[in-house]
């Protein structure tokens, strides 16, 4: 109630300019940013301000902080934090500061320190009590956490009634890692294959299918070597489809690939041995994509 109260007869002021005083510091601390705060020396306080000064040093660091940097420094605490007083008058002459007005700067990166500018001048802007939401420190006071959503922003659950958890039974899902061991493929198959969501399609196709090599190649890279070249999406149904036939035998695990594009056509899927040509072919095919790097090495050749 005492913040608000203060930030009641605060007016927000337009900042006109802001400085690079890069030049003004003998320490290098990256691109240094200024503006001049016109009428509001004193409100920006120190660490020596009386109990309940509205401190809005303090206020426009927090949200400074919101972007990446450290902080900022102001005015009302120079000359200190190795920042000499000949620095701040020339700062102050470079900002034409009069004896009433504030200046804050901020170093760090141009991009960085140009966003965290732009906060703490939308800030500034403000008169009264802007609307945030706020934390609560363990004395009481409150420290800017982030801006107040807006109607763009609505939180669903708190559409929701409250739901009775009693005599509910919560299944507790698998970590990432725990997902990635209860594969039985490699360490770098099992992080691909969870990491591309793809561990349940990965198991129900194991239940009809008892090699997971050739799975996890279907789905790793046949799949979407399909998908880049052909534009053509791969069902569940047409993966179990073609994986009984490998399980009969009546197609070679060269053959996959073209027997998938074919399912998924709707077309007739090439039978082993039916045409020994089909065969040769896939063969030839399998051939040119793991040898691709010496075919384009030996060219005609």
């Amino acid at each position: 109630m005492k913040r608000q109260y203060q930030l009641k007869t605060l007016e927000g002021i337009k900042v006109k300019e802001i400085a690079d005083i890069t030049k003004y510091l003998n320490k290098d601390r990256g691109t240094a940013l200024a503006c001049k705060l016109e009428g509001w020396k004193g409100n920006l306080g120190t660490e020596k301000s009386p109990e309940g000064h509205i401190r809005m040093g303090r206020e426009l660091s927090d949200y400074a902080k919101k972007s990446g940097v450290k902080g900022l420094m102001h005015s009302d605490e120079l000359p200190a934090y190795g920042i000499s007083k000949k620095e701040t008058e020339d700062i102050r002459k470079k900002l034409n500061c009069g004896d009433k007005d504030a200046f804050v700067m901020i170093f760090g990166s141009k991009t960085v320190a140009e966003d965290a500018m732009s906060r703490v001048i939308e800030r500034v802007s403000i008169s009264g009590v802007p609307k945030e939401v706020r934390k609560v420190n363990a004395n009481g006071n409150t420290r800017f956490l982030r801006p107040m959503p807006g109607a763009s922003r609505m939180y669903p659950e708190t559409d929701i009634p409250p739901i009775n958890l009693k005599n509910i039974t919560v299944e507790k899902p698998q970590t990432l890692d725990q997902r990635e061991e209860s594969l039985p493929l490699n360490s770098e198959e099992s992080r691909q294959i969870v990491s591309r969501n793809l561990d349940n399609t990965f198991n129900n196709l194991l239940s009809t299918h008892d090699n997971p090599k050739i799975i996890s190649r279907i789905l790793l890279h046949t799949i979407p070597n399909i998908e880049n070249e052909q534009q053509i999406v791969i069902s569940n149904k047409v993966m179990i489809k073609v994986l009984k036939l490998v399980d009969d035998d009546k197609i070679a695990k060269e053959g996959i690939k073209t027997a998938l594009v074919q399912a998924s056509r709707g077309e007739e899927i090439s039978i082993k041995n039916e045409n020994i040509e089909d065969e040769v072919n896939i063969f030839i095919i399998k051939l040119i994509e793991d040898r691709i790097d010496f075919v384009k090495d030996r060219g005609l050749g």
